[in-house]
């Protein structure tokens, strides 16, 4: 059957598919077809002559990082797991030492902190951001919301009616204040709202809810989401070309900047050979495919079949596309 995902997609529409083997390779079968009656038609290579899909299902991925990711197995993602380690701790060191000059702070903070904080802005008008919203309110909803809600009511509630109370109390400055300035004094909303999240109860309940969520197979979409919309709309600024292009020719950070390009030399090459390399040495086609998109910055689906109920298809049904569930 076709995913929900795929709705919005013209039928026939038909796109490479691949099987994958047991030690992660892809390898390729034929051309998936998305049909108009809610089905997905599976086309051979001629040359195939004993691959059956009975019991299998078909994952389609988006040709992104995600895609790629989901490919990897899981023994080079734990090798490239230990690589990311000494990754943050390089970056760690180099970038404390470069923000923490006079010239970064003199020519680059404020620059840069407005760029992120006008991408921050600009990645809540992104479409995608209302799917995510219409999603996270779904996962609240189907995690016990009302109960979490029931549950914290008698901690907030007495601190709110004290600080309502408070805030009505009548008093010649908050008089004048509001028929003047039309200005009222919330600090003891404020004080009381930094009371109810501080209080351990409080946490431990929210910490809870948040572990249910986090079991919901959508929340990983919701935050890589997230993750792109925002990375978007810093990257479109017209800003922040220029502001990099500036500070890496900076002859201020050059000793920083040639010790971390070292570093990241030597571990960029060690993460992709186990991003594309597979048990037998080679490189992955699918991988590689998926890689060349990127570079082009074209969106393409591929078709992957797996055992229903498989590890490898529930690992792989986690980077589908978010799709809105709806009753």
């Amino acid at each position: 059957m076709r995913p929900d995902w795929t709705a919005g997609i013209a039928a026939p529409s038909t796109y490479p598919a691949y099987n994958l083997s047991a030690d992660g390779t892809a390898v390729p079968v034929g051309r998936a077809i998305l049909l108009d009656d809610g089905r997905v038609e599976m086309r051979l290579f001629p040359d195939l002559k004993s691959v059956s899909f009975d019991g299998a299902r078909v994952v389609f991925l988006e040709t992104d990082v995600k895609a790629l990711w989901s490919l990897v197995p899981r023994a080079s993602k734990d090798d490239i797991a230990l690589v990311g380690e000494r990754l943050v701790s390089v970056l760690r060191d180099r970038f404390v030492a470069m923000i923490g000059q006079p010239a970064f702070t003199e020519d680059y903070r404020k620059p840069l902190q407005r760029i992120v904080e006008d991408a921050y802005i600009q990645m809540w008008r992104d479409p995608k951001m209302q799917l995510i919203k219409r999603t996270v309110r779904d996962m609240f909803d189907q995690n016990d919301g009302e109960r979490l809600a029931a549950a914290l009511l008698p901690i907030a509630l007495p601190k709110l009616r004290s600080a309502v109370f408070e805030m009505m109390l009548p008093s010649w400055q908050s008089m004048h204040d509001l028929v003047v300035d039309g200005k009222m004094d919330t600090r003891p909303l404020e004080q009381a709202a930094a009371q109810i999240m501080v209080d351990p109860e409080v946490q431990r309940l929210m910490v809870r809810h948040l572990f249910d969520i986090a079991e919901d197979d959508r929340a990983w979409r919701v935050g890589a989401l997230m993750a792109d919309a925002f990375l978007d709309a810093m990257t479109a600024d017209p800003r922040l070309q220029p502001l990099v292009d500036k500070m890496l020719r900076d002859p201020r950070f050059a000793r920083e900047l040639r010790m971390l390009e070292t570093e990241l030399s030597a571990m960029s090459m060690e993460v992709f050979s186990r991003i594309v390399e597979r048990s037998n040495g080679r490189p992955d086609t699918l991988a590689v495919r998926v890689i060349r998109y990127i570079l082009l910055n074209r969106r393409r689906l591929v078709a992957l079949v797996v055992p229903d109920g498989s590890p490898a298809a529930l690992e792989l049904t986690r980077y589908e596309p978010l799709v809105e569930i709806r009753s």
